[in-house]
């Protein structure tokens, strides 16, 4: 069995314009995720085989081309359809080329360089172990500012583990007040069953994903299961505005 790792790669960014080519590091933002995938791979190569850049444009395709020319690096590069609705479609479409010993798609965020590789070898080996359709990373988050932050989902599991529903809204409802159940935070990677990909991105939207505008809620609508691995902390965040590029690339700089 096999873990394949594509990261989409959209170029339109409504809050950070063109930020995947976005390169004040001397290197542009895709390629620094395209390197922790490699990173990730070398760290669990019994695990994990191709990397690949699934992207909309031919900029990000030249631009990760060059970067794995320089660095010696296997990375591939493929365009797809530039109309695709989400990154899971876009990875399913790239992701039809692996061959059959390929049995499963890490989807890394092409704005998450800093995703900590042991979390996403843990993730892959949780995965092996629970066997869901979809496996995923969640973390505790005690603050109620974030509890109640619209932009962060949080998901509500069950003991095992499933995951029984994501909202944007601070589930569950604490009718006691504070304590109890602890709430998480979610973290936007999903490892999917090869089949599971497949199915789910031949399912159309529901009405608990347009409502919530969640896509992983097409998934629960629909009876496939979702399990999450709950980190010991927040991974550092993925790359949304221009504040948090400017951290990127002064940490790079450290």
């Amino acid at each position: 069995m096999g873990v394949a790792i594509i990261i989409p790669a959209r170029l339109q960014s409504t809050r950070l314009p063109n930020k995947l080519l976005l390169d004040k590091t001397g290197m542009p933002l895709i390629c620094h995720t395209a390197a922790r995938a490699v990173e990730i791979r070398a760290a669990a190569p019994d695990i994990f085989s191709d990397v690949i850049v699934a992207a909309d444009h031919a900029d990000i395709i030249a631009a990760v081309e060059s970067w794995a020319k320089t660095t010696g690096s296997d990375v591939q590069a493929v365009m797809t359809d530039p109309n695709h609705q989400s990154g899971s479609d876009r990875i399913a479409e790239a992701a039809c080329s692996l061959p059959a010993e390929v049995d499963a798609i890490l989807n890394l965020q092409g704005d998450e360089p800093d995703i900590p590789v042991g979390a996403v070898v843990s993730l892959a080996e949780f995965y092996f172990r629970t066997a869901p359709d979809i496996a995923t990373l969640v973390y505790p988050i005690p603050d109620l500012a974030d509890r109640q932050n619209p932009s962060l989902v949080k998901p509500v599991l069950g003991a095992d583990g499933r995951a029984l529903y994501f909202s944007r809204a601070d589930i569950p409802f604490r009718r006691d007040g504070e304590g109890g159940m602890p709430s998480y935070g979610h973290v936007g990677i999903y490892l999917y069953r090869r089949t599971s990909l497949e199915r789910f991105v031949a399912l159309p939207p529901g009405r608990l994903e347009q409502t919530e505008k969640l896509e992983q809620l097409r998934a629960l609508e629909n009876g496939m299961i979702i399990r999450a691995m709950i980190l010991g902390e927040k991974p550092p965040k993925g790359i949304d505005t221009p504040e948090d590029y400017e951290g990127f690339v002064q940490s790079v700089k450290k």
